[in-house]
């Protein structure tokens, strides 16, 4: 009796054992991606930041071009979603609205593609998995038009000889890829490099740095065109579960610079960019003009410049870097003692249609900091809300603008006076180009400075 007694109290307790076993088993399976993920990533050129909320709920989040959201964990079920853009009076324009059903442990994934006047979101859903020390690879364009690429992709440090070719793909694909190797169809984490053809061709027509998958997780690569100051080139959008993109260009591609002669008129300079061996640029540039664009070699450069007038060197050995798909502008000024010099900057590749990034230059060595405010019609300098602000001599700020008209005033504070050194007529900020705004001295201006807007 005793025996059977211990026997059936040994039986309770490990029977209680076993259910407390299990159920922080099935706690912990529920527990691993038991909700719904949502993610929302913007592959249009033409559009504008891109906000996307459930109707009648809050923002979810919101990306530019070639930019993506954070991931959002939602509840399993029906969503009602809205994608929207604000005009230059902060009014919603409404993209696109669209219903969806969330499911346990699937992340939708939604892309805007297209063009301003026929954009489409499409929405990708998989399911997360578990992952230990591998990760999924998802890949996509978003390149318009009948462009078809083969997609492949080699070990780093590998040839494209020993690349493998893993899909083919259309604009608006998503193809999900498996591992070549002899493990299971996902991929060990580690580095590779993508290449891409033209369908049955043998030839890259692009070629990426190593990409590096650290993370056991699902993985998008975007195949999309640059924009911007350098657009049509191919690039390539790395996206994972956080606000970072990485985008790798092709290792092979050209960058390209131009020039803006800011010295007095009559002022012509030579300019020549000397690269490696037989890699150079040379050209002539006015004074007061913006010159085109040139491509060049990717690499390091030295910058000389000389007036025209007497070829004397004013500048000999300024360094300047291109890097792959850069876009740089060059700003020739004179300083204080009248002395040549330069700055540089990379110019912005985001589209400029609905928003513009503009460049503000500071050519006035006369004052240690200005003050730069763009005035929409029906605001007053108090009202006005972009400004650019210490802007210091010889120095560049960006600053970005929703499409309207501008007046630009430069001010400056003296004795604790605020002094109005120019004042521009209202600027238009053109679609598709990248912007440059000066201030300068003048002697022909009233003030002896001048506000110059040059694209």
């Amino acid at each position: 009796m005793i025996k059977l007694f211990f026997k059936s109290l040994v039986c309770i307790v490990l029977s209680v054992f076993l259910i407390a076993c299990g159920s922080s088993k099935d706690k912990e399976e529920d527990t691993n991606y038991s909700a719904s993920y949502l993610q929302f990533y913007n592959g249009s050129a033409t559009s504008a930041l891109t906000y996307v909320r459930q109707v009648d709920g809050q923002v979810l989040g919101s990306a530019v071009y070639g930019d993506v959201t954070s991931l959002v964990t939602m509840e399993i079920g029906q969503v009602s979603l809205e994608f929207y853009r604000q005009d230059s009076t902060n009014k919603e324009v409404l993209v696109d609205e669209l219903q969806t059903t969330l499911n346990k442990s699937e992340k939708s994934l939604f892309v805007l593609s297209g063009n301003a006047t026929a954009q489409t979101i499409a929405e990708h859903k998989f399911k997360r998995e578990e992952l230990t020390s591998e990760f999924r690879l998802f890949v996509s364009s978003i390149i318009e038009g009948d462009s078809q690429y083969d997609f492949y992709m080699a070990d780093a440090g590998d040839t494209f000889n020993d690349a493998h070719k893993l899909t083919t793909l259309a604009y608006e694909d998503f193809n999900e890829t498996a591992y070549w190797g002899t493990a299971p169809d996902n991929f060990s984490l580690g580095s590779y490099v993508v290449y891409l053809t033209l369908p049955g061709q043998t030839e890259p027509v692009f070629q990426s740095a190593p990409i590096s998958f650290s993370f056991s997780t699902e993985y998008a690569l975007f195949v999309r065109a640059s924009a911007g100051a350098k657009s049509g080139d191919i690039e390539l959008d790395l996206v994972a579960n956080s606000t970072s993109v990485s985008t790798y260009p092709d290792i092979n591609e050209s960058a390209q610079y131009r020039i803006y002669n800011s010295l007095p008129t009559g002022s012509s300079l030579h300019v020549t960019l000397q690269g490696s061996g037989s890699n150079s640029s040379e050209s002539d540039v006015e004074a007061k003009i913006l010159s085109s664009y040139s491509d060049m070699t990717y690499g390091n450069y030295r910058l000389s410049a000389a007036l025209e007038a007497d070829q004397t060197p004013s500048i000999n050995n300024h360094f300047i870097s291109l890097n792959q798909g850069d876009s740089k502008a060059i700003i020739l000024y004179q300083k204080a003692d009248n002395s040549l010099s330069s700055l540089s900057f990379n110019e912005s590749t985001l589209p400029q249609n609905y928003q513009f990034q503009v460049e503000v230059v500071n050519l006035v060595a006369d004052f240690t900091a200005l003050e730069l405010y763009f005035v929409r019609s029906g605001e007053t300098l108090d009202s006005a809300k972009y400004h650019v602000a210490a802007l210091s001599f010889a120095k560049s700020k960006s600053i970005t603008l929703p499409d309207d008209s501008y007046e630009v005033l430069a001010l400056v504070e003296s004795n604790g006076t605020q002094l109005l050194l120019d004042r521009s007529e209202f600027v238009e900020l053109e679609q598709g180009k990248n912007h440059i705004i000066t201030i300068e001295q003048e002697t022909t201006s009233p003030t002896g400075y001048k506000i110059r807007v040059v694209n």
